[in-house]
């Protein structure tokens, strides 16, 4: 790195494009190690060079002019030229000649004084139309800055995932997919399946539907054949036979596959929404993530895809087959439904899903008038995490600077994006211009909107990639990215290592960090759903609704595998191949009992209660006026009936004075203490069931008290 360099050193270039040529510095931007100097080399090329790219060749050639470095007319230039030309000729004289020709020396000052009038009214000019490290677009200024050491808008929101169910060391595989299997869709599955006389003599129940699910893991297992060969009892080559008769006739799974259906509706409802028979499993879905998991502290928002080779068309204005398909060429299934989705950056667990319905009704969907597409879904995605103060990261289909705006304005979230095709009022141009020098660097650009820090940043990898935040920093990251490459190896090498493979770390700031680390949680899932269980190839159909359920009875699949690999305390280390065997062993060998109901692990401990034929809603009703909160536990029988144990043992002597707490954990978050319970189950179990106060939920989340009651209605 060349020392000593300042305004008006003559300095060479060493590396780069320009390497060897020769320019003038003009002036510098930043400070310390990101400090660059702006160069005029030899061809009237104006480029931002490094400390350590440049060698100074001689000091102070001509006089500095302005920091402000901007294009040159060839007039000032030639004028300038000239004026030099004659100092340098004038001060060629020795020291006598100078003190007697006043003359000369009144021209040389004047010289300067016209040659800086020149600098200053170029600056001036150039002012009123904007300098190099400032970009007005559409009314928004952005600026250069150096790198932003602190958190942009603030510290972000910090908490780790969680799961509103309550674990413990010998939770199964089969707690898990109760978890994730939404309980009113299987209740649903079950009702409406029987409605068709086929199913009258031997209705459908709840452990009948756990079988069925089974079998559907089981096919995913198998190498290949034909659907009846799960029922094989005669091995066929070196695999053992399934023998699937042991747990379900052929001909029963078979009854089920025809008639499942998944909610009940009349033509006149079908024809105003089209998409209603597979709806409902979607809502259902939305309302499990929702109720079931606390997700950290980044939301990824990317598509999902479900493949459909069926019909896809109208009839006289009548749909048949799949209502709207979605080709798109580079997908591994070109024609699908589309599901815009949103995950949890850490756990990669679903959150919430959202089928594009084509281009008509989703023009008429909540937000889609003021912000069009990609913005109106994610604000309908992350609808349910609004004020949480998260970050929401998202690739190109979504991210623009209109995105984050609206994330902060109705959400309450910060935002980090890919900008590709949605660059209004971003620098793009900017940012592709500016002189990268080495791969890694960055650049970046901040704006203040209605009090809000934006800032755009390009990253210099292989190709040039630019990202629009509301949150993180720039300074370099702690973990650079690691790129794979394949080294070949030497000739006397080749026979016993063919090549080598090694990994290339590129820097890159903390932005680009947090946008790569969460930006893979969408595809992760849709590996393990279309790359490892493959549901949607083994379960052949020509129904499309019975295809969009394979397709969210994947997802709750791989969610339940994500989960039992990041919550379960002593879980041990499965591949997802491992965990389905297990898990479908487990569902084909369920058995139905007196304490297991419903779909959740804490059911068994705290509502065993008998299932009847009463309407879900009637239910509800009657459970939200007999299930009230009571606020003194002192007065509580149980309650006192404990104390009374603990005061006094079988001697009659004190236990040192203990007596229990007045708050105890809630039972549907475990999470925080209150003094509340629920009156009717504390009676009921003879043990305290405490309910955390409805008046502590933060806005967008589910009270406690009403996901109790929920679960209570669907154990009944």
């Amino acid at each position: 790195m060349a020392k000593g360099i300042k305004v008006g050193s003559e300095v060479r270039v060493l590396r780069g494009k320009f390497s060897t040529q020769k320019g003038v510095v003009q002036a510098s931007e930043g400070v310390g190690r990101a400090r660059k100097w702006i160069v005029k080399l030899n061809g009237g090329v104006l480029e931002r060079f490094s400390a350590r790219t440049l060698e100074l060749e001689q000091r102070h050639l001509i006089t500095p002019p302005s920091t402000s470095i901007r294009a040159v007319s060839q007039e000032e230039e030639d004028s300038c030229s000239s004026n030099t030309s004659s100092d340098e000729s004038s001060t060629s004289d020795n020291d006598e000649m100078r003190e007697v020709d006043e003359d000369g020396a009144s021209r040389r000052a004047s010289d300067v004084s016209e040659r800086r009038t020149n600098w200053d009214n170029r600056d001036t000019a150039a002012e009123s139309n904007g300098d190099d490290d400032r970009v007005v677009l559409d009314g928004v200024e952005w600026r250069k800055m150096g790198d932003v050491t602190v958190e942009l808008n603030g510290p972000a929101y910090q908490r780790k995932a969680a799961l509103y169910h309550p674990l413990h060391e010998r939770s199964t595989e089969l707690d898990f997919w109760k978890m994730m299997m939404p309980a009113d869709l299987m209740r649903n599955i079950i009702e409406t399946t029987n409605l068709h006389t086929e199913m009258a003599q031997k209705p459908l129940d709840y452990e009948h539907l756990q079988h069925f699910f089974g079998i559907l893991l089981a096919m995913t297992l198998a190498s290949g054949g034909e659907q009846r060969d799960m029922w094989k009892t005669e091995s066929n080559g070196p695999f053992p036979a399934p023998a699937l008769g042991r747990y379900m006739a052929c001909h029963d799974f078979e009854r089920i596959l025809r008639n499942l259906k998944l909610c009940v509706y009349t033509d006149e409802e079908l024809a105003d929404d089209p998409w209603l028979p597979i709806r409902s499993a979607v809502d259902s879905f939305n309302r499990n993530r929702r109720g079931g998991i606390s997700p950290g502290v980044t939301l990824c928002a990317d598509e999902s895809m479900g493949s459909w080779r069926g019909l896809a068309a109208k009839v006289d204005d009548a749909v048949v087959g799949l209502p709207h398909v979605t080709k798109i060429a580079r997908k591994p299934e070109g024609v699908e439904t589309e599901y815009r989705t949103l995950s949890c950056g850490e756990t990669k667990i679903m959150l919430q899903l959202e089928i594009q319905e084509g281009k008509v009704p989703m023009q008429g969907k909540e937000y889609a008038k003021d912000y069009g597409s990609g913005t109106s879904s994610l604000l309908r995605l992350t609808r349910y995490w609004s004020g949480s103060d998260r970050t929401v990261v998202a690739d190109s289909a979504f991210a623009s600077l209109k995105t984050a705006e609206a994330l902060h304005k109705h959400r309450g979230l910060r935002f980090i994006g890919l900008v590709k095709t949605a660059h209004k009022r971003f620098p793009k141009a900017w940012l592709q211009k500016y002189p990268y020098t080495n791969r890694g660097d960055h650049c970046v650009l901040q704006a203040n909107i209605d009090g809000r820090q934006y800032m755009a940043v390009g990253w210099n990898d292989k190709k040039l990639k630019m990202f629009i935040s509301s949150t993180s920093r720039t300074t370099e990251a702690l973990c650079p990215a690691y790129k794979k490459r394949f080294r070949q190896s030497t000739p006397e090498d080749r026979t016993s290592a063919p090549c080598v493979v090694f990994y290339k770390e590129v820097k890159r700031p903390a932005v680009v960090e947090a946008y790569f680390d969460n930006a893979n949680a969408i595809d992760v899932h849709n590996h393990l759903r279309q790359g490892g269980l493959e549901l949607e190839r083994h379960w052949k159909t020509q129904t499309w609704w019975h295809r969009n359920f394979a397709t969210i009875f994947g997802m709750c699949e791989s969610d339940a595998y994500l989960a039992f690999r990041y919550f379960h305390p002593l879980a041990p280390i499965l591949s997802h191949r491992e965990f389905t065997e297990r898990l479908s062993l487990q569902l084909l060998t369920y058995k139905s009992s007196f304490h297991d109901t419903g779909p959740s692990a804490r059911l068994r401990k705290h509502m065993p209660v008998a299932p009847t034929e009463q309407p879900l809603q009637t239910v509800v009703a009657k459970i939200m006026s007999s299930h009230t909160l009571k606020t003194n536990m002192r007065e509580c029988p149980v309650f006192q009936y404990k104390r009374q144990r603990l005061e006094q043992d079988e001697e009659g002597t004190s236990h040192n004075g203990r007596v229990p707490s007045v708050q105890r954990k809630c039972s549907v978050c475990c999470e925080r203490k209150t003094a509340y319970y629920c009156d009717e189950c504390t009676q009921l179990h003879e043990e305290i069931v405490p309910i955390c106060n409805p008046g502590s939920t933060k806005p967008g989340f589910t009270s406690c008290l009403a996901f109790h009651i929920d679960q209570v209605a669907i154990a009944l």
